[in-house]
């Protein structure tokens, strides 16, 4: 029941309050009878059987061995992954029952695979099929010299495509006999601990992301799967906006040589799509070669600060800021051959370099899997073949040309089209920066930050107006002045202090339960669109001796952003009319009026308060 209940809360947790009552009543029902439907069916079936077998027929004193335990689980169902990506999800555990001089290692699981269900919005980390974990088990040399029992318990929570049902649990039993070292003993098993260990090495050794963890069954399919897995990704980039700002340049390059025969342009726009997918190998042997290290790049907030500004940049030249186009310096050396094949190579080259730092973004977890791995011919390869496929379509409407006079004439709707991907490749850049804001203290100026250097670029550097020869001199000296500014505040932003106040959340507490403490009282009623109060927290609460004199008060922050009935009545207690709203109390209870302020307070003013307070008894 407890699982149930669980589910009825994730699926409830969705409409939101002011929804009928008898919304979620209709829902609940059809629910319950969907669920007792199910466990009519699996009710009284085992969702899956359990066998445990060891790396060799005895155990020998003082020395280890590996045990396998493995899930068989039934067709049409599946257990969670001992890591659900759901906090709501139970995971599948392994419990030994303790054996005296017999120490169990942990339990090494299998990479889980990532679906979608009926009863889940997201992806869900499951097992199916067949699963084998592995466990090592040190043995002491005082180990008993008889047959030992190694038992335990396999909780599980197994669910069908549609429900899951109440978590379970099956007990597994081993009986092996202990003899002295030296004594000959038979490895079996091998099939199950030879490729347990391999995959192991992936998923216990690296921390995997789930993006990561969702490329990796692309990798360990076989090279040729992994291959044409490559190739259709490839050719589904073609669907984010990040290809958009090349289609006018490879439009108007192929364009104007509709009068070429079919074998002449097939063969120009395969060197054309040659340049694209080398520009991906570059990606993916950058990767392999930087391994871990280019991961770890991708958690930087400095590598997202030069994607981040880099798909800002792309977004701007498609609102028309500035136009992406081959430089001229290098249409002047490859002026010979422009009609030919270099020049075709060229132009790909050109369009893979502009796509792939946004791309980069977009198969972040394929980038990050290949770095980790360090997979530098694999990755190579496969990113090139990733090339291939986004240069596909290119190489379909270069060599009919016919097709490109087919297309539809350019206006205000290919504009009004721009800008739609302006906008979503906006949503790109903030999907990437958001995340990395939740990490960092400084979160304005990291952000603002972003804005100075992506503007410093943008308006010095980019963007093509007439302007005179002066104040062409004077805009790119604000755009550098802009791009210095922005490069200081995002590093403000990485490197702001959090405070070390030990801070105590409201939690319907009262003045009297407060006193109780026989301490002096802080109180600090914040919001969190309100702007002094981030301001306190980053500049007055960081700094250390406002940190050394709240070690001798009880600090407690009430969060009013919206407010419940008892924040509402604590609020109405202290008369908060604005925020933030500071209080001090006295050790005795007595609210110092004198010391209320109603605003941002340096460091400074707020140390002579608190010390006031301290004086107060």
């Amino acid at each position: 029941m407890m699982n149930l209940l669980r589910i009825f809360y994730i699926k409830i947790a969705k409409f939101p309050q002011e929804r009928h009552f008898m919304k979620i009543t209709f829902f609940l029902s059809i629910l319950l009878l969907a669920t007792a439907s199910t466990f009519a069916q699996f009710g009284t079936e085992k969702i899956l059987d359990v066998q445990v077998v060891a790396s060799q027929d005895k155990i020998v004193q003082g020395e280890e061995f590996k045990l396998a335990i493995i899930l068989d689980i039934k067709p049409t169902l599946h257990i969670n992954s001992n890591k659900p990506l759901n906090e709501f999800f139970i995971p599948t555990t392994v419990t030994f029952n303790p054996v005296r001089n017999l120490s169990f290692g942990p339990v090494q699981f299998p990479q889980p695979e990532l679906k979608s269900f009926a009863f889940s919005d997201g992806k869900v980390s499951i097992y199916e099929g067949k699963v084998v974990l592995l466990v090592s088990v040190s043995t002491s040399p005082a180990l008993e010299l008889t047959a030992q029992s190694i038992s335990g318990l396999v909780s599980y929570q197994g669910c069908n495509d549609t429900v899951c049902f109440p978590p379970d649990e099956q007990a597994f039993e081993l009986a092996l006999e202990v003899v002295t070292p030296g004594t000959q003993v038979q490895q079996q098993h091998a099939d199950y601990f030879a490729q347990r260990e391999a995959e192991t090495m992936v998923s216990e050794q690296l921390e995997l992301t789930q993006d990561e963890r969702a490329a990796l069954q692309y990798v360990q399919k076989g090279l040729i799967a992994a291959i044409l897995a490559f190739f259709v990704i490839g050719l589904a980039l073609n669907l984010t906006p990040c290809v958009y700002p090349i289609i006018p340049i490879t439009v108007s390059y192929f364009g104007g040589r509709s009068n070429t025969s079919k074998a002449f342009a097939f063969v120009n726009a395969l060197f054309y799509q040659l340049g694209i997918a080398l520009a991906f190998a570059a990606l993916g042997l950058i990767s392999g070669l930087a391994g871990k290290q280019w991961g770890f790049l991708f958690q930087s907030p400095w590598f997202v600060v030069v994607i981040g500004t880099i798909i800002l940049l792309i977004a701007a030249s498609l609102f028309g800021a500035f136009e992406i186009t081959v430089p001229s310096w290098l249409l002047t050396k490859v002026s010979k051959n422009k009609e030919g094949v270099i020049g075709a190579f060229v132009m790909g080259l050109t369009a893979g370099i502009v796509i792939a730092p946004c791309a980069a973004g977009i198969i972040i977890g394929l980038v990050g899997l290949i770095a980790k791995l360090g997979l530098v011919f694999k990755g190579t390869l496969l990113f090139f073949v990733m090339g291939l496929g986004l240069g596909l379509p290119y190489l379909i409407l270069a060599t009919f040309s016919g097709l490109l006079g087919k297309l539809p004439q350019s206006g205000g709707w290919m504009l009004w089209i721009k800008k739609v991907f302006g906008f979503i490749l906006i949503a790109v850049a903030l999907y990437f920066i958001l995340p990395q804001m939740e990490r960092i203290v400084g979160k304005f100026s990291f952000l603002i930050g972003i804005i100075g250097i992506t503007s410093g670029f943008l308006l010095g550097f980019l963007e093509h107006g007439m302007y005179s020869t002066s104040f062409n001199r004077i805009r790119k000296i604000i755009g550098f002045i802009l791009i210095v500014l922005g490069f200081y505040w995002v590093n403000s932003g990485i490197h702001a202090k959090k405070s070390e106040i030990n801070w105590v959340q409201f939690s319907n507490q009262t003045k009297e339960t407060l006193v109780a403490e026989e301490k002096p009282i802080f109180i600090d009623f914040y919001a969190d669109w309100c702007a002094p109060c981030k301001q306190l927290d980053r500049v007055t609460f960081t700094d250390k001796e406002v940190t050394e004199l709240a070690r001798s008060f009880t600090m407690l922050k009430v969060d009013c952003t919206q407010p419940d009935a008892a924040t509402q009545a604590f609020m109405d207690q202290f008369d908060v009319t604005g925020m933030p709203t500071l209080v001090f109390m006295s050790k005795s209870g007595q609210v110092l009026s004198d010391l209320r302020e109603i605003g941002f307070v340096p460091p400074d003013k707020f140390i002579q308060s608190l010390q006031a307070t301290l004086a107060a008894d």
